[in-house]
């Protein structure tokens, strides 16, 4: 079955329960711009015939586990609505601390066109660290850094109808740091309810002093 075809089922099912949005990890990994822009296309056009808003995520080890590669998508498609899970693309480039000015204009590229997030904080080196250890604050204050960004350019890029859906999705291993015996350093979700309350105030702040288009 071809990629394209795979993602019928699913627009069906949004379709019938009148979900916000469907969200597409893209689980093939074309080489070369030309393949993807084919799949990408059946994939939109399956959107449009369901009016499900159909996004793409960005993770590794799929079509958009590359930030360069992503990028050149998103100048093919303009248009392109992602969800964003930022971490990937921390732990894939392996960003430098501080991060510098042109991955951040990288990253805000990647905002501009995210319409859901979901939420986790990551280093170069680990996908999800505890976001509760102090020596950790620089990455939170990072990623939230990150969100604010992406909350102000979705609320332009919005209708008042629309619908922001933000996940915190903090994983078992091996997303999550475990201990010598195999367990979660901290624990997962009081960590969550910490994350989602970052995330709500942050979200209190862009909204309040932005306009909706």
């Amino acid at each position: 079955m071809r990629p394209v075809d795979r993602a019928a089922p699913q627009c069906e099912i949004a379709q019938e329960f009148e979900i916000t949005h469907l969200t597409l990890q893209p689980n093939v990994r074309p080489r070369r711009l030309q393949e993807c822009i084919l799949i990408l296309e059946g994939w939109r056009r399956l959107a449009d015939e369901s009016r499900i808003p159909v996004f793409i995520e960005t993770h590794r080890d799929r079509m958009t586990t590359d930030l360069f590669f992503t990028l050149d998508l998103l100048d093919c498609f303009p248009d392109l609505k992602l969800l964003g899970d930022l971490s990937h693309y921390l732990v894939a480039r392996e960003f430098a601390w501080p991060v510098d000015e042109d991955d951040q204009k990288m990253i805000e590229q990647i905002l501009d066109h995210c319409w859901a997030f979901h939420g986790r904080v990551a280093t170069r080196e680990q996908v999800q660290i505890e976001i509760s250890f102090p020596h950790h604050k620089p990455w939170v204050d990072l990623f939230l850094g990150w969100w604010e960004y992406g909350f102000s350019s979705w609320c332009r890029r919005a209708g008042p109808d629309h619908i922001l859906t933000f996940t915190c999705e903090l994983g078992p291993k091996p997303y999550a740091i475990t201990g010598l015996e195999g367990n979660d350093t901290t624990d997962r979700w009081a960590e969550a309810i910490q994350l989602m309350q970052m995330v709500r105030s942050l979200w209190k702040k862009v909204s309040s002093s932005i306009r909706f288009s």
